[in-house]
């Protein structure tokens, strides 16, 4: 019997795996995919993820594997102004990303089963979460722990299989895709916005740039047909018409017509969520790795303090969601605020004293 069974192995699962087996706790994790392998994800990280890179001792490896070095923060164009966000920021591709997160997980310890997809929860006769079934390689197998973790995605089958609820849920108002292209410099996150559209770049693995476009939406269904024809309009809309007709595309183009806004109760008798599963919010600022890290740390922190007998369940777990809605909320409201795509004099001003407050805080 292992103490935690993660189900999902990349930005929330392997960190919460490799934490808690660090500490000593048996922990097996298990995902459907192999490693290295993409996903629908950009993959830039913004905020304190950088940082939790180095205090892992993950940080060199990242840059090592991606080509890439650290770069500074973020600046957000709008309505002719350029604001500065500071910190630290880093885009490596999910493919080098996610492979070393996972071995980083074996390293500490956790067992770690790839191409292994969940079938089933088990449960007890008084209905607490007991396990999982699976099948992998083409056999059938159960495994059972004193707490399984969704770090499974925005479409977590632990998720719906404990019936978690949803609360605090946004309309989805933007859709998006994106793609890596050569011939296009960037030197930070550099995002710009106009009424209807936003075009966004990112420095990525070995000397490419991640594009992304956004779009409202109802536009999603005519954009389809053109994808390229989306991406010169954006593009040209925000100034950067020539930069990016000088862009070579590298790879197909992926995107997304739906981009839920949510959270959800991330713990209950027997199981927990993290990362996406948990907390999901449109990507338009790029904040789905840092808090995937984040909630790692505090999720694999509680559970800690339960298996320690230092907490009960209810108590780690109510101040895990407390925590995590608490250093949100803002962010939250800001990122559904810029995926209306609608540069209002409202929005350009909680941006400008945002942009403030962020330097004035970095004295």
């Amino acid at each position: 019997m292992y103490d935690v069974i993660v189900v999902g192995a990349r930005c929330g699962g392997s960190p919460t795996a490799m934490n808690l087996a660090g500490a000593g706790h048996k922990v097996l994790v298990v995902d459907r995919a192999t490693f290295p392998s993409d996903t629908l994800s950009t993959g830039v990280l913004s905020g304190d993820s950088v940082n939790r890179l180095r205090q892992w001792g993950l940080l060199e490896k990242v840059c090592a594997g991606s080509g890439t070095a650290v770069y500074p923060g973020t600046r957000i164009h709008v309505a002719g102004e350029a604001f500065d966000i500071p910190g630290e920021a880093l885009c490596p591709r999910r493919t080098t990303l996610d492979k070393i997160l996972v071995d980083a997980a074996r390293d500490a310890g956790a067992e770690v089963r790839e191409h292994c997809s969940v079938t089933g929860i088990t449960r007890d006769g008084e209905g607490m979460v007991t396990g999982i079934t699976f099948q992998s390689e083409g056999q059938t197998g159960a495994e059972s722990a004193r707490i399984v973790i969704g770090a499974d995605g925005r479409n977590s089958f632990v998720a719906r299989a404990v019936d978690a609820e949803v609360y605090g849920e946004k309309d989805s108002l933007a859709c998006a895709y994106y793609s890596y292209f050569t011939g296009f410099p960037v030197d930070r996150n550099d995002l710009h916005f106009a009424d209807g559209v936003a075009a966004l770049a990112f420095p990525t693995d070995h000397g490419q740039s991640l594009l992304a476009v956004m779009q409202p939406s109802a536009a999603f269904e005519a954009w389809r047909a053109d994808v390229e024809a989306g991406f010169r309009k954006v593009f040209s809309a925000v100034g950067l018409g020539d930069a990016f007709a000088g862009a070579t595309r590298t790879e197909e183009y992926r995107g997304a017509a739906q981009l839920p806004n949510y959270y959800r109760k991330p713990f209950g008798p027997g199981w927990a969520l993290v990362g996406d599963a948990g907390y999901l919010k449109d990507p338009v600022l790029g904040q789905g790795v840092n808090d995937a890290f984040r909630d790692a740390d505090l999720l694999s922190a509680g559970l800690d303090r339960v298996f320690r007998g230092d907490a009960s369940f209810e108590a780690a777990m109510s101040e895990y969601q407390q925590t995590r809605d608490a250093m949100t909320g803002g962010i939250y409201a800001l990122n559904h605020a810029f995926s209306a795509l609608k540069v209002t004099p409202g929005l350009v001003q909680t941006l400008a004293d945002a942009a403030a407050a962020m330097q004035a805080a970095r004295g």
